[in-house]
């Protein structure tokens, strides 16, 4: 139950944020790979509510979204428990994908590491050093 709570909150959290699209993609990956039931569309079932309540958080203003996100993300805890009484080998896996990226879609951290003249560039939910070692004679 533990798990479920904490990977609610971490789903919940990307939703309605730069970050959503990355969590979504993870999440609906798992899902697959662990034959959750499909709608009529082919999406995992628990996917299409998923992207309902995304939907939902996109709409509350930004003043009401984290009460929002409390309250969905008591709905979902449940859902995910059932889930992973009834997909057990998938605990791990969940767990890797949110609590990885719960502390990244929440701490707003950035890592840029530039070295030589060349530009430097930002990457979130990693890091990237880029080393411009080229010699143009141009």
């Amino acid at each position: 139950m533990e798990l479920a709570s904490i990977s609610s909150t971490a789903i919940l959290a990307a939703a309605a944020t730069d970050a959503w699209q990355t969590m979504r993609s993870g999440v609906a990956g798992l899902l697959r790979r662990h034959g959750e039931g499909r709608d009529g569309n082919g999406e995992p079932a628990l996917l299409a509510l998923l992207d309902e309540d995304a939907a939902a958080l996109e709409a509350v203003t930004e003043d009401a979204r984290q009460a929002a996100r409390d309250e969905l993300a008591d709905v979902w805890q449940p859902r995910l428990a059932g889930w992973l009484a009834e997909h057990p080998q998938a605990a791990a896996e969940l767990e890797a994908l949110t609590t990885r990226r719960a502390g990244e879609t929440t701490s707003n951290v950035m890592h840029v590491n530039g070295h030589g003249t060349g530009p430097t560039y930002g990457v979130m939910f990693g890091t990237m050093n880029i080393g411009n070692d080229r010699n143009d004679a141009s």
